[in-house]
Parts: structure tokens; C-alpha cells; sequence
């Protein structure tokens, strides 16, 4: 079926006269369609309408060009002589066009290489596919800076357009002066961590074992004996965190009622807090949709028998280790309970693991190629690297948005750092989380420092909570504005970074350090919590002259200054779900927004993607 169909219709009305009249097309087919042979032909003066029907007659049965059109008026302006000569040039193209139709952006990429992997398809057949795949590939390469937060991060393929003449321009002449292979490898992301996530990429798309699964559903702990060892020993094996050589022994450790969380950070600063995070899912994704997602934790745990057990089916000490280790690689707890997202991460195959790496392989297109000074915070691996000169001077955990609140993807700038911020509480927590509360507890507003105001202009006035019956509030129809004065309880902590941001999203801190413990910190209302704020604000201030002492002295007064700083710091917020570290391992981490849906589209290309990503 052909695309944009309304702009053949001339066309395609001429085309069985052409069949008669197109010497072009004939020849392609008697002579194997071998671009060499097209090459070494008398020129022929083809018209365009020739060429098109060269084009779909020269075509087995079931296959057809997307851009049919444009391609007819491209061959015609070459006398239908062939544009992919250099195998260079071929062979990487092929790879890139293989990343993106797993990454499942877009379905007609997996048709491309569909095509491309087809034993029959030579020769100028196979010229005609690749140039339609680089039409499609150019239109993604030159829009997805400006639309890949919508083409990357939705749950829906976007739609196929014409490249920009520009690119086409661009294209035609590095073919015309056999600089294409260049040109291809120009279209690759050039973030650095684009080489180490294909490498990675490559190791996963060439295992085809079949993946084992466990299929239990309650937690298993340290000392348990279960069914499914057998099986989680052959995943550990398989995923590098034990050795094939390890033997079952007697050494099991009592069973642990109450887990111990520590801190993915603490236990792996190497690849925790490295480049860019990756999220997984089932495609793993967070389970907790519209709450604060939890650690692997809660679940019954399973009364050992007092019966002897087979050591094959006790979950000893050495793979209790070899699980905190995997989990460490998840960015999960490392507690070495096996519960529901342990599970399902340990479920994830080499395969699917593949079509997370191509699909955060595309998002680096958003990503600044290099960052030398800046802050970025990966949303999904709750992290955030402050950079100055081209080195991380500060690294810290951070809290983000929750499912229901989203952290937006951003780009903006730090322009001054408040100390001892109030807050002043957006209308919407204030209809659905404030107003509920103090319906409940008139005395709410007065116990956590909130003042309540006539509105939000200049001239507004305090309005005392007591005078308002709250039995009669609608909160979707609260009129009034509500402040949180400085101080401990204040949600905004000590510290306010503020940057331009038509979301009113910025970064501060929070008195409630406990939460940066929980490896799932998606808990804010979308702004991001800084962990290390005071470090931040010490970095961020000295350039202007505020030392330690001065800023701790501003704290202590409790007013609140404003501080301007001397240059604008960029800030990125960004999401990647999967990364390579320093240690070449490839990174997973928890999909808490459900972005990475659309790396389940890419699994059907995974056969023919292989074939091409070598």
C-alpha cells in the first residue's frame, strides 16, 4: 500500500502506459538489477514517470517504497544509476537504521529492515530500499532535537514526514562526491556514550539462548528454600553476577523478617552515580502507579521447613550476594530479598534488555554531546552531576516527581540560590493536597507555618484560618493563596535554586533527608530535592564571594536572602532508563514514568536487527 498516496495520483494514472514504453525498467530485471551493470547502460532519456514505474515494477510483490515519489524524481535525476556503491557506507547505515527500528519509534524502520534482510532482494532492489529507509531516516535525525520529547517518550510511533530539502540536498552530494560514508556516520547521536551502548548493544543481540524464567510470586529471603533456585542460580550465572563454578553449600544464613535498605549510592558509587541511568521494564516499569513507589519490601516471607531440604533449593549466603549485586545493577535496594521487582527485573531477557539500550541510544539526541559545566539530573536514575570545566565537582541523590506529578523533561538555567526560601504553595497542591487536610484538621495550616492570603496580588492580606468554615470548602474552588513561612518545617529546606521554567519546577532541598535512603525516590510533586543542597549552595555561592561561614550566619538569622549568582548555570533534566558505565557494564533502572513503552514495539525487529548490528 502506498503512503501519501494523494500526491502519485497523476502519476500513477500514467503508469501502465509507462510499463509498455520503460526500457529502464526492463533492463533492471534482465540483468539482476546489479547497480554496476545500470552504471555501464547508454544514458536514456527516462522521464519521471519512467523512473517510477521502473521503481514499482522492478519490486517483488509486497514491498513498497514509502517516499515512491520522491525516490522516482531522485533516480531520474541520476538516469536510475545506483546511490549505495561504497560498502562502507551501506554497512553503516544498515546498523543504524537496525538501532532505530528496535528502539520501536517508528514501525516502518522495522519494515525497512525487514526488507533489507531478505535473501532475494540485490542489487538495485536493495539500492531502492536503502534510499527509501534514508528518506524516513533523515526526517528523524533532523526533527527529533526539536520533537523527541514527544517521539521518544510517548506511547504512540510518530508520524512519517519529508526530511527537510536541506538534508536531501546534503545527502545527494555526499553521495555525488563519494563521501557518504562520512555522511552516514554524521547521522549517528555523537553524545560519548553513543560507541559504549552499541558495543553493549552488539553483546546482548548475540545471545539467543532462551532466557529462563522464575515464575513465583512471593518474596524470597535469605535461608528460604524454594523451587525457583535452580533458576535464579542459571539467571545469575547468566548475567555475570555468579560464577558458573559456584556450588550449592550449607552455609544459609537465618531467615530475615525485616530486610535491610541500604542505599544503591553508598554500596555503588561506580554505577550509580556514572553517566546517563537506564530504566527497564517487563520492559520493567514502576508498579506503584500514581504513589510513591517502594523498595522490594512487605511481602510474607516463607517459613522455612523444619523438614531437610535439598541445599539445590536454599537460597544460601552466595547467592544472596550474588542478588544484591544484581540488584546494585538495577539501581534497586540492595537487601537480597527476592521480591515483585527483583523478580521482574531478574525476568528481563538479553533481548528486551537490547530494545531499552536502542531506545536511550535515540534519547541521546537530546542530550548535550558533551556537557563541561552545567547541572543534569537523570530523572529515572535520581541522580544529579554538577560539572565545571569538564569535571563532576559535586554528585548527589536526588528526589523527583511522582508518577502522577511528573518531573518534566527541561532545559533552563540557575540564575540565583535562596536561603531560608518560603514557599509559596502552587493552587493545585493547594486544592489537592492542603485544603483536604485542613478540612479535615482546622488546625493543619497553623502547625506546619502556612499563612493563608487573600489572593496572590501585591496588596493581599492575611486571612485567619479560623474565620473559614472548613466544612464548607470546595477545594477545587479554594480562592485563597497559601505561603509556607522559613523555617525547619518548611518544604523547601534551607535552600531554593531557582531557573526560568514555565512549570514552576526548580530544585531545593527538603527536611526530610531520610527519604533519599528509598532506591525508588519518585515522592516529589515534580520539583527536584537535592540531597547535597548545602554543598551545592556552598559551590554555587563562593563565586560571589559567600563562604561557609557567611551563608550559615544568613541560615541562622532565619530571613530570607536572595543571592544572585555570577554566571547562569545550565540545567538539564533528562531521562534515560539505560547507560553504560565506566566499567563498560551496561546500567538498567526502573521506568517510573512508563516512557520506554515503546521499546516493546522494537521486539519483532530483534531477528532481522541482528543480522545488521555487528
Amino acid at each position: 500500500m502506498l503512503k501519501n498516496g494523494h500526491k502519485f495520483r497523476p502519476i500513477v494514472l500514467l503508469c501502465g502506459l509507462s510499463l509498455t514504453l520503460m526500457p529502464g525498467a526492463s533492463l533492471w530485471a534482465a540483468q539482476g538489477m546489479t547497480g554496476t551493470e545500470i552504471h555501464h547502460q547508454p544514458a536514456n532519456p527516462h522521464t519521471s514517470v519512467e523512473s517510477f514505474s521502473a521503481i514499482t515494477g522492478s519490486l517483488p510483490g509486497g514491498i513498497h517504497p514509502y517516499y515512491l515519489s520522491e525516490l522516482a524524481a531522485l533516480y531520474h535525476a541520476r538516469h536510475l544509476q545506483p546511490m549505495w556503491q561504497d560498502p562502507q557506507a551501506v554497512e553503516r547505515f544498515q546498523q543504524q537504521l537496525a538501532e532505530v527500528a528496535l528502539s520501536g519509534v517508528q514501525p516502518q524502520f522495522g519494515q525497512w529492515i525487514s526488507w533489507l534482510s531478505r535473501s532475494d532482494i540485490t542489487g538495485m532492489q536493495r539500492d531502492l530500499i536503502l534510499s527509501d529507509a534514508m528518506l524516513g531516516y533523515l526526517q528523524f535525525v533532523a526533527d527529533a532535537p526539536i520533537k523527541g520529547e514527544s517521539w521518544l517518550y510517548g506511547n504512540t510511533p510518530y508520524a512519517l514526514a519529508m526530511p527537510p530539502s536541506g538534508q536531501i540536498s546534503l545527502w545527494q552530494s555526499a553521495v555525488n562526491s563519494h563521501r557518504d560514508a562520512a555522511f552516514v556516520s554524521g547521522l549517528a547521536p555523537q553524545h560519548p556514550q553513543y560507541l559504549p551502548m552499541q558495543d553493549a548493544l552488539k553483546k546482548l543481540l548475540a545471545n539467543h539462548e532462551v532466557w529462563p524464567h522464575m515464575n513465583g510470586r512471593g518474596s524470597v529471603r535469605p535461608g528460604d528454600s524454594s523451587p525457583e533456585i535452580p533458576v535464579l542460580r542459571d539467571i545469575l550465572i547468566r548475567s555475570g553476577m555468579l560464577s558458573e563454578n559456584a556450588i550449592p553449600s550449607g552455609n544459609t544464613p537465618a531467615p530475615a523478617t525485616h530486610p535491610v535498605v541500604i542505599s544503591p549510592a553508598s554500596a555503588s558509587t561506580s554505577s550509580l552515580q556514572s553517566a546517563p541511568a537506564v530504566q527497564q521494564s517487563s520492559l520493567v516499569t514502576d508498579s506503584n502507579s500514581g504513589t510513591a513507589p517502594l523498595a522490594d519490601q512487605g511481602t510474607v516471607p516463607v517459613t522455612p521447613s523444619a523438614t531437610p531440604v535439598d541445599p539445590q533449593t536454599v537460597y544460601s549466603s552466595e547467592l544472596v550476594d550474588a542478588v544484591k549485586r544484581f540488584q546494585q545493577w538495577q539501581g534497586l535496594a540492595p537487601d537480597g530479598v527476592i521480591g515483585p521487582r527483583t523478580r521482574e527485573w531478574l525476568n528481563v531477557t538479553p533481548r528486551m534488555r537490547a530494545g531499552l539500550l536502542a531506545l536511550n541510544m535515540q534519547r541521546l539526541r537530546l542530550l548535550p554531546d558533551d556537557m563541561h559545566n552545567g547541572i543534569m539530573v537523570n530523572i529515572p536514575n535520581f541522580s544529579m552531576s554538577f560539572y565545571e570545566d569538564g569535571k563532576t565537582i559535586l554528585r548527589s541523590r536526588v528526589i523527583v516527581g511522582r508518577p502522577d506529578r511528573k518531573t518534566p523533561l527541561m532545559r533552563s538555567a540557575l540564575n540565583n540560590v535562596v536561603l531560608n526560601p518560603p514557599w509559596n504553595v502552587p493552587t493545585s497542591l493547594v486544592r489537592e493536597d492542603i485544603v483536604p487536610k485542613a478540612k479535615s484538621d482546622p488546625s493543619y495550616l497553623e502547625k506546619h507555618g502556612f499563612t493563608l492570603f487573600s489572593g496572590w496580588s501585591a496588596d493581599s492580606v492575611v486571612v485567619n484560618p479560623e474565620t473559614i468554615n472548613w466544612t464548607m470548602v470546595n477545594p477545587a474552588t479554594f480562592p485563597y493563596r497559601i505561603r509556607q513561612s522559613p523555617g525547619p518545617q518548611n518544604a523547601l529546606g534551607r535552600y531554593k535554586f531557582n531557573m526560568p521554567s514555565s512549570d514552576a519546577i526548580y530544585l531545593h532541598d527538603t527536611p526530610n533527608h531520610m527519604l533519599f535512603q528509598r532506591d525508588i525516590r519518585a515522592l516529589s510533586s515534580g520539583c527536584v530535592r537535592i540531597n547535597k543542597a548545602s554543598e551545592l549552595a556552598g559551590l554555587l555561592l563562593q563565586n560571589v564571594g559567600w563562604d561557609g561561614s557567611r551563608i550559615s550566619g544568613a541560615l541562622q538569622q532565619g530571613d530570607t536572602r536572595f543571592v544572585s549568582i555570577r554566571h547562569r548555570i545550565p540545567v538539564n533534566l533528562y531521562y534515560l532508563t539505560a547507560w553504560v558505565a565506566d566499567d563498560g557494564k551496561p546500567q538498567f533502572r526502573t521506568d517510573i514514568y512508563n516512557y520506554d513503552n515503546l521499546a516493546r514495539n522494537g521486539q519483532s525487529s530483534v531477528g532481522n536487527a541482528g543480522k545488521f548490528i555487528l
